[in-house]
Formats: structure tokens, C-alpha cells, sequence
């Protein structure tokens, strides 16, 4: 089995696994942020995030045709790096740098140099990701991020999500214009926006999972029995470029998700097919460059990034805890 790494600073703990360079937990003193729910936990998900329609895409000229990894559906999901091992190239007590060479292969014929640094500080963690072409020739990149966060401690103080509180009784907010309507098997058909002129009735009801205004989380407001699994484009941002969405916990304390200036899309899933004691225990708030199917039905350049050899791809994302001293444990650069 591979050892996990601990970071640590102040009252703030992460654990970090070398499969994926996944993200695995969390917390603040005993608080818990993110948590393990054997589903992609925390992990990088590269050359592209979320799902391509069976597998197939056209990129310059040519066609390509990628592994089935979800056979339920009928896609490719989650790129190629999320279950293999990275190699630690740098460590400290609260920071460590993963890397790991992208060799071509099949339906991906390009060759990238992956990193991903975490810094800790007191109540946030701070992720910087790094895709260098070091092919030759143009290749389309996607980055996603797959953290769990926890909806915060049940009445009885556990940490553990199996026993923990529910999504149900969290509050959200979504800060994005547009929502993908989906089939299915969770490929976009249409990208649809909100309308800046209603907002969620009270007492709307829905058990239509495509309900348009049950998507709608630009305000804050209970999760309840939504199902999400759902993605999320043209990202509302702050003066500094980078966009945030809100985790508000039954115990007032909110998890903040940022993602910097080269994402285009949320992506929001309430874990509700996972196994019965882990559904809805957690809710996956997953910052990606590009949106789903990307590869297959978007635009080059446009809906993803395409990377030319001996150029980089370069973003950074961040996980807060709000309610807590934020006291800097990174080392003297």
C-alpha cells in the first residue's frame, strides 16, 4: 500500500495521497473539510475531467478514440492520472510538490510533465497545477479537482461521513450564469441560463431531476433532497479573477472552494449513487478548466485549452474553512 503524506500547521491537517496526487482529507482541529468517500477522492483529474461520449473525439485533423472507463455509460471518465502513482519531488510539513510524466498512449498520443503543489496554511490549503507540453506537437489539456466536502459534524460531534450529517442540511451557493442540461448518461445536450429575473419559490417541489430551478444555486440556500450531478459554466468572479463557491454547514461554519482565472466550469455532485452509507454524506465541488464531453463538442481553445509543445498549462485552487485564524506555516521563499 502507498504511504499517504501528512501536512500539518497549527490546528489544520491535510493528508495527501501519491495515487492521483489526490486530496484525501482535511480538517481543521476537529472540524472536518474534506473526506474519503471511495469515489475519485480529491484526486487530478488530467488530460481532461469529467466525461467524453464514448470515448471518441476529432482534434486537428484526426480522430481518437479513448478507453471506456465508466462501461454504464458508455465514456471515458476522468482522464488518465487519477489511480496512478506520482512521485513527491518536494516536502516540507506543510507544503509537498507531486509529479508525474504523461506518456502517450492510447486515444491520448501526447506527452505532458505534470505537477501539483499544496501549501497549508491555518484553515486553507492551496493547490497550484502545472501541464508542460513536452511533445510535438499541439494537444488538447483539461484539469478537474475532485474534493469531498464534508456538510460539517452531525448533532453527535463525529467526523467520520458514514455517521456524519447529511448534504440535505447544508446550504450552497453556485456562483455561475449557465447550467449543462444533460441525458442520461450525463453528457450535455444543452447549456442553459439562468434567469436573472426568478428566483427559487419557497415551496417549490420537484422529483425531475433536470428541474432547471432546482440547479439554480447563485443565492445561498439548502441543498434539501437535490440531486446534483450537475455542472456549472461561465463562473460569476471576484476583482481578483477567481471565482468561489460556498459550502455552509448545519454548524454555520462555511467551507470556501476558489478556483483562479483558468477554470470555465463548476462541477457539483451530491454523491447520491454511491454505496447506501456514503450517499449524500458528502458533496464533490469540483473546479475544472473545461467543461464535460469538452473534447468531443466543444470548441478548441474556446471550451479547452490546447497546449503547444514546450508551452504550460497553469492554474490554482484553493480550500477554506471559514471562522479560523488564518496564520501563515509557509516557509521563507
Amino acid at each position: 500500500m502507498t504511504a499517504t503524506i501528512e501536512l500539518a500547521c497549527d490546528e489544520s491537517a491535510a493528508v495527501i495521497s501519491p495515487i492521483g496526487a489526490s486530496l484525501v482529507r482535511f480538517s481543521v482541529g476537529d472540524r472536518p473539510v474534506v473526506v474519503p468517500m471511495n469515489a475519485f477522492d480529491g484526486a487530478v483529474l488530467a488530460p481532461w475531467p469529467n466525461r467524453i461520449d464514448g470515448g471518441r473525439y476529432d482534434f486537428a485533423g484526426d480522430s481518437y478514440r479513448l478507453p471506456i472507463t465508466e462501461p454504464e455509460r458508455g465514456t471515458a471518465l476522468h482522464g488518465l492520472v487519477a489511480d496512478v502513482e506520482w512521485s513527491v519531488v518536494e516536502r516540507t510539513e506543510s507544503t509537498v510538490s507531486l509529479a508525474f510524466t504523461l506518456e502517450p498512449t492510447a486515444g491520448y498520443p501526447f506527452r505532458f510533465d505534470l505537477q501539483v503543489d499544496f501549501e497549508l496554511a491555518e484553515a486553507e490549503l492551496r493547490m497550484r497545477a502545472r501541464a508542460l507540453n513536452t511533445g510535438s506537437a499541439p494537444a488538447p489539456f483539461g484539469f478537474g479537482f475532485h474534493p469531498w466536502l464534508s456538510p460539517g459534524t452531525a448533532p453527535s460531534g463525529t467526523t467520520d461521513p458514514v455517521d456524519g450529517a447529511l448534504v440535505d442540511e447544508a446550504q450552497l451557493v453556485i456562483p455561475a450564469a449557465r447550467w449543462y442540461e444533460t441525458d442520461e448518461r450525463l453528457i450535455p445536450t444543452a447549456v442553459r441560463p439562468f434567469d436573472d429575473g426568478t428566483a427559487v419559490p419557497a415551496d417549490h417541489a420537484s422529483d425531475d431531476s433536470a428541474c432547471m430551478v432546482c440547479k439554480d444555486f447563485r443565492a445561498l440556500r439548502l441543498i434539501g433532497g437535490t440531486v446534483l450531478d450537475d455542472a456549472y459554466g461561465s463562473p460569476r468572479r471576484g476583482d481578483d479573477g477567481w471565482s468561489r463557491a460556498r459550502l455552509k454547514g448545519a454548524d454555520l461554519r462555511e467551507v470556501v472552494v476558489g478556483m483562479g482565472p483558468g477554470f470555465r466550469t463548476w462541477q457539483a455532485c451530491t454523491g447520491d449513487g454511491l454505496d447506501e452509507d456514503l450517499a449524500r454524506r458528502a458533496i464533490a465541488i469540483e473546479p475544472m478548466t473545461c467543461p464535460p464531453n469538452a473534447f468531443a463538442a466543444g470548441e478548441a481553445g474556446e471550451d479547452f485549452d490546447v497546449v503547444a509543445p514546450g508551452d504550460e498549462l497553469v492554474v490554482e485552487w484553493s480550500i477554506a474553512l471559514t471562522g479560523a485564524d488564518d496564520t501563515s506555516c509557509f516557509l521563507p521563499k
